[in-house]
């Protein structure tokens, strides 16, 4: 049997297969273009970028595509589940989107910014931007330079909010993090002017302190009572741990790498890490309590960490009771099922951690990490055949239900 078939023989006996919800896709606009859709400013002063492994690795993921003329390719089941890169559907245009996820059986998704990332990563980690992107720029210049692509990427996020699009395709935002008042500033004019969810770098603790610190409050507040989720991503977190635990270790040595993704066995196995602290520090320092609508997500960091981390807060929350009394009503996990979700790979054992796990059966979310290769080809179809067995109310859970509280 074709796979074709079977995903149609899938979407048949589970009909809300046809309305999942997609948590992870990307805007994948080749570097070439960059000018046309950003700005030429910001393309010229991020012209040597493209000489640098940090937008030409990982083949398909490459930003690096000149044989890339715009978007194009036709839009069928094997380009929309199979072709990976800028040179898929949609990849560039967003108006073609909405066909793409009619093809892919997908009713909502969140699109994370690729020009984005890079402008956090000028913003919150410029030294390492230097070495990276072989900019010829300073330390401060680096910083500058990133807020200024922040605001060039939501720029871009604002104006394909707009529209049909803008109801399936919820488009995010960026906040820098210097300062927590200007976090509360930058968030309120996303949210005003029609951003749906802010992406939050996870590397550094926001601002310098804590993000329970009561300071935060009123940029929680502010998320939670406009519906609008807070959400990590996998590509911020470069300033988190230090490199020399991984050093002339040749297991560990990457063989390919993108913005985001670093493929080694040391980097997938601690990717989630900063996400883990950060949430950690959310959940025991009564964050969730203060703000029980308040929507969380930690995505493309995979899923076989987070109920273990949930049981192990329980733990401590039990140990010392006396330090939490005033600050959690619930167990720790009964947080993180209501408010976090996760996106898991599409080789990871998702059936186990639903059967592992139930107490956070609410937290896990489906996602094609569309049009990025780490995403998998036919992810639904591999999700869906591992779920089969746990059922119809497993399956409704994975691909739509839950994700619905990242896409309100």
């Amino acid at each position: 049997m074709s796979t074709v078939s079977t995903m149609e023989g899938m979407e048949e006996k589970f009909a809300f297969l046809d309305r999942a919800i997609d948590v992870d896709t990307h805007e994948m606009i080749p570097f070439h273009l960059w000018g046309e859709y950003f700005g030429e400013d910001i393309a010229a002063k991020l012209s040597a970028c493209g000489d640098s492994p940090f937008l030409s690795g990982l083949g398909e993921n490459s930003n690096v595509r000149p044989d890339v003329v715009g978007d194009v390719e036709e839009i069928t089941y094997d380009t929309t589940q199979i072709l990976k890169g800028c040179g898929a559907p949609g990849a560039i245009d967003l108006r073609r989107r909405n066909e793409v996820m009619d093809m892919q059986g997908i009713e909502k998704a969140l699109v994370f910014p690729g020009l984005g990332l890079v402008g956090y990563v000028l913003a919150s980690s410029p030294e390492f931007a230097r070495a990276v992107m072989a900019l010829p720029y300073s330390t401060e210049e680096c910083r500058d330079l990133g807020r200024s692509v922040v605001t060039a990427s939501n720029e871009w996020a604002l104006r394909s909010a707009e529209g049909d699009e803008g109801r399936r395709l919820h488009t995010v935002g960026l906040v820098t993090t210097e300062t927590v008042e200007g976090m509360i500033e930058q968030a309120r004019s996303l949210i005003e002017r029609g951003i749906k969810a802010l992406w939050i770098p996870s590397g550094t603790p926001p601002a310098g302190t804590s993000p329970a610190d009561p300071a935060f409050d009123p940029f929680w507040k502010l998320l939670a009572d406009a519906n609008v989720p807070a959400l990590l991503h996998i590509g911020t977190d470069s300033d988190f741990s230090n490199p020399l635990w991984s050093n002339n270790v040749e297991a560990f040595i990457p063989f390919g790498s993108s913005a985001e993704f670093i493929l080694s066995p040391y980097a997938g196995a601690t990717m989630h890490t900063a996400a883990e602290y950060f949430i950690t520090t959310m959940v025991l320092g009564g964050v969730f309590e203060r703000f029980p609508h308040l929507r969380f997500g930690a995505i493309e960091l995979g899923a076989q960490w987070l109920g273990p981390l949930a049981r192990r807060l329980n733990i401590w929350a039990n140990v010392f009771p006396k330090a939490l009394q005033n600050v959690l009503t619930m167990k720790p996990s009964e947080y993180v099922a209501r408010n976090v979700r996760v996106a898991p790979f599409y080789f990871e054992p998702i059936d186990e951690f639903f059967e592992q796990f139930p107490e956070i059966e609410s937290s896990y979310c489906f996602s094609t990490d569309y049009p990025h290769v780490e995403g998998g080809k036919e992810a639904k179809r591999l999700f869906a055949e591992k779920l089969d067995h746990l059922g119809k109310d497993v399956m409704e859970k994975f691909f739509v239900s839950n994700g619905e509280w990242l896409l309100p």
